[in-house]
C-alpha cells in the first residue's frame, strides 16, 4: 500500500492518539488536530489526501468539517467516526461527501483496513482519470493526424491545444521564409492583427529559446513586455510555446496564452500539449505533402502549365465566388492550326519543344491573375478572372497576333511560323454551368476551325444551327 497524509481530527486525545498509532503502524504519515477548527487550518496549511474525523467535537463539529473540507479540497477523503448509534447522522455524512463511516469504539486493525480500502479506491479513480484523459488525447491526436487539408487542420490544431491546455487563446505561427519575423497560420479568441503583434512581441524577447527547443517553454509575467496602449492584450499574463518538429526541423511554433487571474501552465499541461504537439507536427507534415501531391496532379508535364482535371476545380471555383454577383469571368479555348503537319514533318519531340514554347508565350501575354491550362494535345485554355466578354476578346485577340508574329524555334534555325482559333464564352453572358463554360468556347473555337482559322470568335456571335431538314413521309396507299 502506498503511505498516504493523513489528518486525524478528534477531541479526545486518547482516541486521536490511537487512530494516529495505528495508522502510522502501516507507514502513512499522521498528523492530528484537537477541534473542526484546528483541522481546517492544517488542511488549509497543507496538503492531505485523507481527513479521518469525529462527530462530536467543540467549536466546529465533524459535519461542518466536512462540508467545508470537501468545499475548498474537492479530491480530500474523509472518514467520518461517529459513537452516535443512529443512522441519521451517517446518511448525512454519506450525502456531504464522506468516503464512509465508522461506529466507536473502533478496533485499530479495522480502522487501517477501511483506510487501506479508502486509499485504493482513491488510486483505481485516479488511474481510471488519467486513462479517461489518454483516450481523450488519443482521440483528439486521431482527429488531428486525419485532416489533410490545411485549411482545416490548422483552426483545428489551435481549438485543440486551446482546449486540452485549458488555455484563454491560442496563436499557430511558424517563421517567415522571405522576411524577418512571423507567419500567423491561425488564431483562437485574438484577432489576427492583436495576434501578430504579441506573437511578435513574445518572439524577441522568447524566440532564441523556442528555436532550439524540443518541449514546450513556459513564459510568465507577460504583463511587462505588452505595452499600456494595447489594451486588448494586456491581461495576457501566461504563455506557453510549443515547439511543431518533424525529425529535428522546425515546422512551426504553436502559442498558448492565459490570462492574468488565472495560473500559469502546469508541468501536466505542458505534457498533454506536447504530447498533441506531435500530432499536429506529424499532420501538417502530411497536409504538406498531400497538398504537393495535388498541385502535381493538376500540373501538366510537358509545360508545366495546368492540366485538364484543374480546369474543372477553376471554372467551378469562380462561378461559386460569383452566385451572388455579376462580376463575370472569361474563358478563351485555343487550337493551335494544322500543328499536326509540325509532328508529321519535323517529329513528335519538335512538336513538344513547340508546346513548351507556345506555353511561354501565353505566359508573357497574359495576366498574373489569369489561370493557363493546356487542355491536352496543342489545345491550351486561359481562364480570366473578372473579365467581360469584350475584356475576354481583346485578350484573345492579343494572344492571336502574338502566336501569328512569333517564330517558334528560332534558335535551333527552324523558324516554324503558327496560327491559332480561338473560342470565348463568359459568365454569365454565355453560361451559367462549367459544362457550358467550356463546351460554348470550344464551340466558338471550332467554328473558327471550319471557317478560315486564324480568328477569335465569341459564342454569342455563331451563326445559329441550321435546321434540321423536314422528313418527308410517303403517302400511305391502301392496297
Amino acid at each position: 500500500m502506498t503511505p498516504a497524509r493523513v489528518l486525524v481530527a478528534d477531541d479526545d486525545r486518547l482516541a486521536r492518539a490511537i487512530f494516529a498509532d495505528a495508522l502510522r503502524e502501516v507507514g502513512h504519515d499522521v498528523a492530528v488536530a484537537a477541534n473542526g477548527v484546528e483541522a481546517l487550518a492544517r488542511l488549509e496549511a497543507e496538503p492531505f489526501d485523507l481527513l479521518l474525523t469525529d462527530l462530536l467535537m467543540p467549536e466546529m463539529d465533524g459535519l461542518e468539517l466536512l462540508e467545508r473540507a470537501k468545499q475548498q479540497f474537492p479530491a480530500l477523503d474523509v472518514i467520518v467516526l461517529t459513537s452516535v448509534s443512529t443512522a441519521e447522522p451517517a446518511v448525512r455524512a454519506l450525502r456531504g461527501g464522506a468516503f464512509h463511516y465508522l461506529v466507536k469504539p473502533l478496533d485499530p486493525e479495522a480502522l487501517q483496513l477501511e483506510v487501506h480500502r479508502c486509499l485504493e479506491n482513491r488510486r483505481l479513480m485516479a488511474e481510471n482519470a488519467e486513462l479517461r484523459r489518454y483516450q481523450q488525447l488519443l482521440g483528439a491526436a486521431q482527429r488531428i493526424t486525419a485532416c489533410l487539408e490545411l485549411d482545416r487542420l490548422r483552426p483545428l490544431a489551435v481549438d485543440t491545444l486551446a482546449a486540452h491546455a485549458q488555455a484563454d487563446a491560442a496563436l499557430l505561427f511558424r517563421p517567415a521564409t522571405d522576411r524577418p519575423g512571423l507567419e500567423l497560420l491561425a488564431a483562437r479568441n485574438l484577432s489576427t492583427a492583436q495576434g501578430t503583434h504579441l506573437a511578435e512581441l513574445l518572439w524577441d524577447r522568447h524566440g532564441a529559446a523556442v528555436l532550439p527547443a524540443t518541449e514546450p517553454l513556459a513564459a510568465d509575467d507577460l504583463g511587462a513586455l505588452i505595452p499600456a496602449s494595447d489594451a486588448g492584450l494586456r491581461h495576457i499574463e501566461h504563455a506557453l510555446f510549443v515547439p511543431l518538429r518533424r525529425e529535428g526541423a522546425l515546422l512551426g511554433v504553436a502559442l498558448l496564452l492565459r490570462r492574468d487571474e488565472h495560473r500559469a501552465f502546469s508541468a501536466a499541461h505542458a505534457r498533454d500539449a506536447a504530447f498533441l504537439g506531435e500530432s499536429v507536427a506529424l499532420a501538417l507534415e502530411n497536409a504538406e505533402r498531400y497538398q504537393q501531391a495535388q498541385w502535381i496532379a493538376h500540373l501538366d508535364a510537358l509545360t508545366g502549365l495546368y492540366n485538364a482535371r484543374h480546369l474543372e476545380h477553376v471554372v467551378d471555383r469562380e462561378i461559386r465566388a460569383r452566385l451572388n454577383t455579376t462580376t463575370p469571368f472569361s474563358v478563351l479555348f485555343m487550337d493551335l492550326d494544322h500543328f499536326k503537319r509540325v509532328n508529321d514533318t519535323h517529329g513528335h519531340q519538335i512538336g513538344s519543344r513547340v508546346l513548351v514554347e507556345m506555353s511561354r508565350l501565353l505566359r508573357r501575354h497574359t495576366r498574373e491573375t489569369d489561370v493557363l491550362i493546356r487542355y491536352g494535345g496543342d489545345e491550351f485554355v486561359v481562364i480570366l478572372p473578372d473579365a467581360d466578354t469584350e475584356t475576354a476578346v481583346r485578350a484573345a485577340e492579343r494572344i492571336r497576333v502574338a502566336v501569328e508574329g512569333h517564330r517558334f524555334l528560332s534558335r535551333e534555325g527552324l523558324e516554324l511560323r503558327l496560327t491559332l482559333c480561338c473560342g470565348v464564352s463568359s459568365w454569365p453572358r454565355h453560361a451559367a454551368t462549367r459544362e457550358d463554360m467550356i463546351h460554348r468556347a470550344d464551340m466558338a473555337m471550332y467554328h473558327g476551325k471550319k471557317a478560315h482559322r486564324n480568328a477569335v470568335y465569341e459564342y454569342d456571335t455563331l451563326p445559329p444551327a441550321p435546321a434540321a431538314a423536314p422528313v418527308v413521309l410517303p403517302l400511305h396507299t391502301p392496297d
